[in-house]
Formats: C-alpha cells, structure tokens, sequence
C-alpha cells in the first residue's frame, strides 16, 4: 500500500525544518548538529511526515525516513511504501519507507552503512526498542488517528 510523504528535510541537509501546525509553513530551527553529532548532524535519509496520519503520543504527523535515489526539496510531496517502523521509547516513532527510485522490498536489503547510520541518528535523542515490519508498521497506521 502506497501514501503520501511531505518532505520536511531533505537528505543531508544540516538544517531542523518542520511544519507549522499553526500556520502550515516550514520554520527552519536552525542547525540539527546542536542536537544530533551523528553525521555531523547532516539527515542521513529524507526525513517527513505521512499526510493526515496522526501519531497519537505526539498529536502530530507520523514521521516517515524516506529512502531514496531521488533529491527532494522541503514541501515536496512522495508517494511511499511502508518497509517498517522504528520504535522508540519517547513515542516518537519513524516510518522506514522508500520511494519508486529505491530498489528494495524489505529493510533487510537497505545497505548495512546506510541502515547502520540511519540507527544510530534516530536513536541518538530516545533509544530505539523494537524494529517492526512492514505488516506491523502498516498496522500501526491504521490504528493512528487520521485527519
């Protein structure tokens, strides 16, 4: 099953853009290295949110790692497939997806660098505690809240 990505930051890019929910505009908040060394704090995946899909923990958008051959922009929209789910000990869990220009069809077959990077940068904030697949990241989104 396919959705619908916003990109919020794009792959390695050093900047913490997000949405606004008040305003729907995306602030930048300035440099993610003060927060996350990993990769010199440069997004090691394209990094946003699957449209209309609340995480009930946040109240906002469930995040979504965007793997991908393609170079997006901050606002682009990205039609994914769900691959998994990482998920942390604050709630704050990330959807692994990849986009019709990345050539796997399960997270076992994401390059071990890439994978190993990814896991680092995500669980340098809030530990990550279980890795899910995609069955069972799909349905978690489908007991997500919806707008």
């Amino acid at each position: 099953m396919n959705y619908t990505a916003i990109v919020e930051i794009p792959k390695d890019s050093d900047r913490r853009i997000h949405k606004s929910n008040d305003t729907g505009e995306f602030i930048d908040f300035g440099s993610i290295k003060d927060l996350i060394p990993i990769n010199e704090g440069r997004m090691p995946v394209c990094y946003g949110y699957l449209k209309g899909v609340i995480n009930p923990v946040e109240g906002d958008e469930v995040d979504v790692l965007i793997f991908s051959e393609t170079y997006y922009k901050t606002g682009d929209e990205v039609i994914v497939e769900v691959l998994g789910l990482l998920e942390r000990e604050d709630g704050d869990h990330k959807l692994i997806c990849r986009d019709g220009s990345f050539t796997v069809d399960n997270m076992q077959e994401i390059n071990k660098t890439d994978w190993s990077l990814v896991m680092g940068y995500f669980g340098f904030k809030s530990p990550i505690i279980s890795i899910k697949n995609s069955k069972q990241a799909l349905t978690y989104i489908q007991n997500c809240p919806t707008t």
